[in-house]
């Protein structure tokens, strides 16, 4: 992952999936990737809820305001609480939910130099850890102890963890570029993906030793689940998308002639896979192994070996609901030249709405969603709604969107956000 376009990302682009971004108010930008000294500070939050309010943390979402503060809020818009005040002066990137929703985290820059701060919402407490660059991607861990970031300093875009039991960075993990990774699903290992280049298992720890897993083929992210880790490799020149553990045997689910992007809920019982190319591929049902259709979102139910298509042109983006049953599909009316959500479950896809995204969300999320997908949610806990910025008519901001229909929701200013993954 990396700050140009990945060449799947430019393949959607040339196909004329991704519109005219819009630009929702002013934007924050992200703080440019130069290296600044080391130091570490603890700032406080402006506010936090008081001790009679609900979890904080629970159904909320963080949204980026267009002055570039941080707040979260009901899904309504209401009980809005302010993490930062200063954006005038400061730089605020990227907010992320812990997985627990008891903080949030988020990457700053100012006078002193780049850092990672944690927002405690039920004490209202912060803590900020030094960084040498601007981290322009923040991951947690499954059990919330550690963030995996991503930055480009002087040696070049790498890898590094950070945690915040003793507020530090606790070292470098690896050094390569476009980067990629994800947790176990305990958090005590790491799957990294540079390019096409390298593939790897290590523990989660820095300066951990790699161990090679295959010879990757061309895909954007590996997928770690409940049920194995999902990933492309290069086998005699032929790419299989594989599950498995990653010292054990895989199981081969299909055939990809082109580069992919997947996802999968957290049971990993399907795969949401797209292969977008100009190489025509073979029907599903002709093979035992499958290869998958070209520039066609499809879902692979892994028990089965089933493969579903959802969509009849490519898609833009796609994001499992935590329950694993609905996928959120964003896709493209060529007509109007406005992206469209669409939601698929039980088999049917179901057209919602239509908007133009904020330029931010645009340029930095969607290149990149299969990376997202892993560590944010714009899905409520209970898939009934999500939440996006965008510009519908002639406003622009966060709105909500019930999945049952009706018009999207405005709820804030904004350009940024994530729902709460409780």
């Amino acid at each position: 992952m990396g700050r140009t376009r990945s060449r799947i990302f430019v393949a959607l682009f040339a196909l004329g999936l991704i519109g005219a971004a819009c630009d929702s108010g002013s934007e924050s930008s992200a703080a440019p990737s130069t290296t600044a000294a080391a130091t570490t500070t603890s700032v406080p939050a402006t506010s936090a809820p008081p001790p009679t309010a609900p979890p904080p943390g629970v159904d909320r979402l963080v949204v980026v305001e267009p002055d570039g503060n941080v707040v979260t809020m009901s899904p309504d818009g209401s009980d809005v609480v302010a993490l930062t005040d200063d954006a005038a002066t400061t730089g605020y990137f990227q907010p992320i939910w812990s997985p627990d929703a008891s903080s949030v985290a988020v990457s700053r820059i100012d006078g002193s130099g780049f850092s990672i701060v944690r927002y405690d919402l039920a004490s209202g407490d912060s803590s900020a850890v030094a960084t040498e660059a601007n981290a322009f991607y923040v991951y947690w861990s499954p059990d919330g102890s550690q963030l995996g970031y991503l930055s480009t300093g002087n040696a070049g875009m790498g890898l590094s963890l950070v945690s915040f039991d003793d507020d530090k960075v606790a070292g470098e993990v690896d050094l390569g570029q476009p980067f990629y990774f994800d947790w176990s699903p305990a958090g005590d290992k790491l799957a990294t993906l540079i390019g096409e280049q390298r593939f790897d298992v290590r523990d989660a720890a820095a300066d951990a030793a790699p161990a090679e897993i295959a010879t990757p083929g061309s895909f954007q992210n590996p997928v770690w689940t409940d049920s194995g880790l999902f990933y492309v490799r290069s086998e005699a020149g032929t790419d299989e998308i594989v599950l498995g553990e990653p010292e054990g045997d895989v199981a081969v689910l299909a055939l990809a002639l082109a580069p992919l992007i997947m996802t999968a809920p957290k049971s990993g019982a399907r795969l949401a896979v797209q292969a977008t190319g100009t190489v025509e591929g073979v029907e599903a049902s002709l093979q035992a192994v499958p290869t998958l259709p070209m520039n066609r979102l499809v879902v692979v139910d892994v028990a089965s070996g089933d493969i579903t298509q959802v969509t009849d042109s490519p898609a833009a983006a796609y994001f499992w609901d935590p329950t694993g049953e609905k996928l959120l599909v964003l896709g493209q009316n060529r007509e109007t030249r406005r992206l469209r959500w669409s939601v698929w479950a039980n088999g049917e896809l179901t057209q919602l709405t239509e908007f133009l995204p904020s330029r931010i969300w645009a340029d930095t999320y969607l290149p990149f969603f299969g990376q997202y997908a892993l560590s944010t949610t714009m899905w409520a806990p209970d898939g009934s709604a999500f939440a996006f910025p965008g510009l519908i008519g002639e406003r622009g901001g966060i709105y909500v969107q019930d999945i049952g229909g009706g018009d999207p929701v405005f709820v804030a200013e904004g350009n940024w956000v994530l729902w709460s993954p409780r």
